[in-house]
């Protein structure tokens, strides 16, 4: 940038700074472009097109593989079977799609490394729930290095609408106020909230180090990268060595040589020679490589890669947890983290419910349920026995941990009801006997004695 001679050092320094974070901030918003991109799969090839815009290299398309994510969603153990939240029943109710909006919430942080989730209060059909809407490309102003007070984030212009030729907007929010607002800076719409909160939770995929942002899956998406560019140059290599590199001797450079098909004879000058040489290369080489750079990828972020060709027995659920035993420590080590977020969404929530006349208890316990490991129909049933026998559970929680879908009081109709039908069963059963009993002793003949 080329500063004014006129300018005092002050305006220099404000303008220089000004820039600076321009730049940081598109930088950033091109960062998250390419995290998303490589999580969805969208458009990859636009990232490695700069590495293949040789003409020969053009001949086939840039490979597309897409384990982003798959270790990402793998990573993300917190919210794989939900939480419990012990708070009220109105509570259930206003937070009937946390758990599935707080699974994608997980997996985007641990994608991007931070990312703010609105808390929307919303009533349909007279049903009031609360809604959870992640934001992935924002602009923080802060109290401190790491705590925000207010938060500015460009809005979905509904790019599929090809006649949508609008202005880009922006929101902005604060603890009191809530600005909507366009590219130029006019303001579209403001108002108090009147929630007394900036009703947004910031979530970061570890603790933040010396800045706001924490970095995300940075070695995932990249080795996906390298992988797309060596598979690319694998396919091309393979092409280069099924149809070969045609060349001439002997032939007028001045003639044009058109390449010809198996059905076409080439007619050839006395003395020129035609031949087809193929480029040297180990595919097998190749392919170890990759192989070996996934998995190292992922023995990094405590995961692990089975290849189809590997083959193998079955591990059984000790195995498996022996395996993944490095995973578990990273999975206890992140409840600590969500569950403080957890309670600093829960703030939120009951600041925004109290504004619409609903009152929630001060505090809410919060129980994470974690995934389990495979278990035999046998071990199964002794575990169940366990817990029944030492009133870890009732029949009832029983039957409500093997179908979520009951309320407590469907599942205490069920389990009375078998509980009846089992105590009919049972009598049947003994009067059954009571009567074959009775049969034979009608039937009995004295066996007769003899001297």
């Amino acid at each position: 940038m080329i500063y004014n001679s006129n300018m005092t050092a002050e305006q220099i320094i404000k303008e220089s700074v000004a820039e600076s974070k321009y730049y940081n901030q598109k930088a950033r918003r091109d960062w998250v472009r390419r995290m998303l991109d490589y999580y969805g799969g969208n458009d990859t090839s636009a990232y490695i097109d700069r590495f293949f815009d040789s003409k020969a290299f053009q001949e086939i398309p840039c490979y597309n593989a897409n384990f982003t994510r798959r270790f990402v969603n793998k990573m993300s153990r917190i919210y794989t079977v939900g939480a419990n939240r012990n708070v009220s029943e109105q509570y259930n109710q206003l937070t009937i799609k946390k758990n599935a909006r707080m699974k994608h919430i997980e997996r985007m942080t641990r994608l991007i490394g931070t990312v703010a989730t609105q808390v929307i209060y919303k009533e349909v059909n007279g049903m009031a729930y609360f809604d959870y809407r992640p934001v992935y490309y924002f602009d923080v102003h802060l109290d401190d290095a790491y705590t925000p007070n207010a938060i500015m984030y460009p809005l979905l212009m509904h790019p599929e609408d090809a006649m949508n030729t609008d202005k880009l907007e922006y929101a902005y929010w604060d603890e009191s106020v809530h600005i909507h607002y366009d590219e130029s800076g006019n303001v579209l719409d403001s108002y108090e909230h009147g929630y007394g909160v900036l009703p947004f939770l910031f979530t970061h995929r570890e603790e933040q180090i010396d800045e706001f942002f924490v970095d995300g899956a940075n070695d995932i998406v990249d080795c996906n990268e390298q992988v797309n560019i060596a598979m690319t140059e694998m396919q091309l290599g393979l092409r280069f060595q099924m149809f070969g590199q045609p060349f001439m001797t002997g032939v007028d450079s001045d003639k044009r040589i058109e390449r010809a098909g198996s059905d076409q004879i080439i007619d050839l000058p006395e003395g020129a020679t035609f031949d087809i040489v193929s480029p040297a290369g180990n595919l097998e080489s190749v392919i170890e490589n990759i192989k070996f750079q996934v998995d190292l990828v992922a023995q990094n972020n405590h995961l692990y890669v089975q290849f189809a060709q590997d083959g193998g027995e079955t591990p059984s659920g000790i195995a498996l947890k022996i395996k993944d035993l490095e995973r578990f420590e990273d999975y206890q080590d992140d409840i600590d983290l969500w569950r403080l977020y957890e309670h600093e969404l829960y703030y939120v929530e009951r600041e925004i419910a109290a504004y619409n006349n609903i009152n929630l208890p001060e505090k809410m316990r919060l129980d994470f349920n974690e995934p389990e490991y495979p278990k035999t129909v046998q071990d199964q049933i002794l575990l169940d026995e366990h817990r029944l026998n030492h009133h870890m559970l009732d029949e009832v929680d029983l039957l409500i941990e093997y179908n979520k879908d009951l309320s407590r009081a469907e599942a205490e109709k069920i389990v009375e009801k078998n509980k009846i039908a089992m105590e009919d069963a049972h009598l049947q059963a003994m009067k059954g006997n009571t009567q074959q009993n009775q049969k034979e002793g009608d039937n009995y003949v004295q066996p007769e004695v003899k001297d």
